[in-house]
């Protein structure tokens, strides 16, 4: 793949997050998951379901992310 090319995880539960997670080391990534409790959970850093640690995640989000929409998913070249 492209450096640019940008990935969306649908799901961001035990096989999502890991996964979001390590594509974002590389790559733009949007992760994407109907829960908002969810969601907002892992906007603040933490995940709950301890499948990555907080260090971790922290160093792949990107701040200002609440203005993003579910719109963002047509510039994605990859969606799993």
């Amino acid at each position: 793949m492209k450096k640019d090319t940008k990935i969306a995880v649908i799901g961001l539960g035990y096989v999502g997050l890991p996964l979001a997670v390590e594509f974002a080391k590389k790559y733009v990534v949007v992760g994407f998951d109907i829960n908002p409790e969810r969601v907002e959970e892992l906007r603040k850093g933490i995940d709950e379901t301890l499948e990555i640690t907080n260090e971790q995640l922290s160093a792949v989000l990107v701040e200002n992310t609440k203005e993003l929409s579910n719109n963002i998913l047509v510039y994605c070249q990859v969606l799993m």
